[in-house]
């Protein structure tokens, strides 16, 4: 009996439908996520969260209005600029990670800084979420860099999360579109591999919602309109200083990274790939979970044998280089567990989507070379961004 992956368990995890949002009238009630939860209080410690509290003024400039968010190494918050009255994202670091740029290893800063100022001619420099300016706190848990950003209204998540299925065509064009400018401004330009392309790390420009907020309402043709930027570089590599062994979300992980190969700004484009079949259909594209408790596979086993299942064998000269492969694969580059475990297409994924048959054609035709197993026949952001499946994308840089 054939055995299908998470994709075709749309039934019990999102309807997947397209939504009724598609005229310009259409309106979409955001819901915010996780407003309601606090940043683990046990960080706030040596090398850990330093406290922030509204009305405090940081740099001698800029007023802390109120919390945006947090993440494991930072918490985030709304300032206002005393000098312009201008509002600001203030994203305060975690004290240890002062320490680690030292060492040479983690530099979001040296990334956003590299990014600022590479190339402000190229189209994707208009999709970067941009650092205006930045600084070194002092306080009980050490020293904390500071990153003043643009502020951001909400993210590619939020609406995703709001849908009732899967993302309209258009809109997920529209945002594909502008997520490969960035990376090739990132790639071609700056040299840096963002590692970790996740839909709330992809953003849209505006106002930040307000303190308290948890619904808002967008109509359509406003997201139609909207410029989509890529956020949160405290993952990022520089390629010539590839310092992270293992990148990227686990379901989203490309396959030269899962045996330990070299990687580099292809990594990201199978990540983003992934993310983009997850907007279209309403589920994951891989889950490594997958049947755990039953299959007696490791997730990482399950992953590889999910993606020789839809995009076929690993070359041998890309299993050659990997440090981890003889641990999942045997001298003649088979799977040594889950082998045979999961076979279907990508054409067959994408047609249980209500999407026309020309419609399913294209889509695929824009993913296959994104979701290319060998990383050097796999498509770059500047060859993505002439795909005919992006032509009818206004590019709408500021």
């Amino acid at each position: 009996m054939l055995k299908l992956f998470s994709s075709l368990r749309a039934a019990t995890t999102r309807k997947s439908a397209l939504p009724q949002l598609s005229s310009p009238a259409s309106t979409l009630v955001l819901t915010a996520r996780l407003k309601d939860q606090a940043e683990p209080q046990q960080r706030y410690q040596k090398g850990g969260y330093h406290p922030v509290h509204p009305g405090e003024i940081y740099n001698d400039r800029y007023r802390v209005i109120h919390k945006l968010g947090w993440g494991i190494s930072s918490t985030i918050w709304l300032v206002q600029d005393t000098r312009s009255q201008s509002m600001a994202a203030m994203k305060v670091l975690i004290g240890d990670l002062t320490a680690q740029r030292a060492n040479g290893g983690w530099d979001e800063l040296g990334a956003l800084q590299n990014l600022k100022t590479k190339n402000t001619n190229s189209i994707g420099y208009h999709h970067v979420c941009q650092l205006l300016d930045s600084f070194t706190c002092k306080g009980p848990n050490g020293d904390h860099i500071c990153l003043i950003l643009e502020p951001m209204k909400f993210s590619v998540f939020d609406i995703y999360f709001s849908l009732p299925g899967a993302m309209p065509l258009p809109l997920l064009k529209r945002i594909s579109k502008h997520v490969l400018s960035a990376l090739q401004y990132l790639h071609d330009d700056c040299g840096i591999v963002h590692t970790d392309i996740r839909g709330d790390n992809i953003l849209i420009s505006g106002d930040p919602v307000e303190e308290g907020q948890v619904e808002i309402k967008v109509k359509y043709d406003d997201l139609m309109s909207s410029i989509f930027k890529l956020s949160d570089f405290g993952a990022a590599n520089m390629m010539a200083n590839r310092f992270a062994r293992m990148i990227q979300p686990g379901a989203l992980r490309s396959p030269e990274v899962i045996i330990g190969a070299p990687w580099d700004t292809k990594a990201d484009i199978w990540n983003l790939g992934c993310l983009i079949y997850e907007f279209a259909r309403g589920t994951k594209l891989f889950d490594p979970h997958w049947e755990r408790e039953t299959s007696g596979l490791s997730p990482t086993q399950t992953h590889l044998s999910q993606i020789i299942g839809l995009r076929g064998d690993f070359p041998s000269s890309l299993l050659k280089t990997g440090s981890r492969t003889n641990l999942y694969f045997d001298d003649q580059g088979v799977l040594l567990q889950g082998g045979n475990r999961y076979q279907i297409t990508l054409h067959d994924l994408l047609s249980r989507g209500e999407y026309s048959a020309e419609e399913t054609l294209q889509l695929e035709e824009f993913l296959s070379p994104m979701l290319t197993i060998d990383p050097t026949k796999r498509w770059t952001a500047a060859q993505l961004l002439e795909h005919p499946w992006l032509s009818t994308v206004d590019q709408s840089a500021p």
